[in-house]
């Protein structure tokens, strides 16, 4: 056996090493997960999780991951999903994503925020936000935020560097990409 199948293996082991810790958590907060959960690295969790995660099976989560997921929030992923380093997903809603979707790295997916109402301090007031859902076989490019209320459809493909709010026109398998967002192309 060659030093790198050597390396490749010991790699593959912590990953699911990891996974099982994680999915261990998961079912001591009263959450879910599927088989073959994969993790560079353990997800942080801003809030201790209670019965709202939802991961499916064969879910792979990069390094540096936080889930910053209320209790009053819930986070459902689906299988065959891979969720870049250093991705956040925030919401005091939900956040749904469909089977074989993936996010690449350093993106945001932000389902509240808070209100700005005048001669208040924006800290005080009360969390904004609604459902993000992301459908199947979505890819999320590098570095993008993802604010409430965005529905992605099926197939969409969001170009890295890119900001999606509630108010861009996303169709199925469409190619979009910019801030603001643009449709580039469908795909073929």
């Amino acid at each position: 056996m060659a030093i790198t199948q050597v390396f490749e293996y010991m790699l593959s082991a912590r990953f699911r090493i990891n996974g099982l810790l994680l999915k261990f958590f998961l079912w001591l907060t009263g959450c879910t997960s599927g088989a073959n959960l994969k993790c560079l690295r353990l997800p942080i969790f801003r809030d201790i999780p209670r019965g709202n995660i939802k991961i499916g099976n064969n879910v792979v989560i990069g390094k540096g991951v936080t889930f910053e997921i209320a209790h009053s929030g819930n986070l459902v992923l689906g299988n065959e999903i891979v969720i870049g380093d250093n991705v956040k997903l925030s919401t005091t809603k939900e956040i749904r994503m469909g089977d074989w979707s993936g996010i690449a790295e350093n993106s945001s997916i932000r389902g509240s925020g808070h209100q700005l109402k005048r001669n208040e301090k924006y800290m005080l007031q009360p969390d904004t936000g609604a459902d993000i859902v992301i459908g199947k076989d979505v890819l999320i490019g590098a570095g993008v935020v993802v604010l409430s209320g965005v529905d992605i459809p099926d197939g969409t493909v969001i170009g890295a560097q890119s900001l999606v709010n509630q108010h861009d026109k996303l169709h199925p398998y469409g190619i979009f990409a910019g801030s603001p967002l643009k449709h580039i192309r469908d795909r073929q």
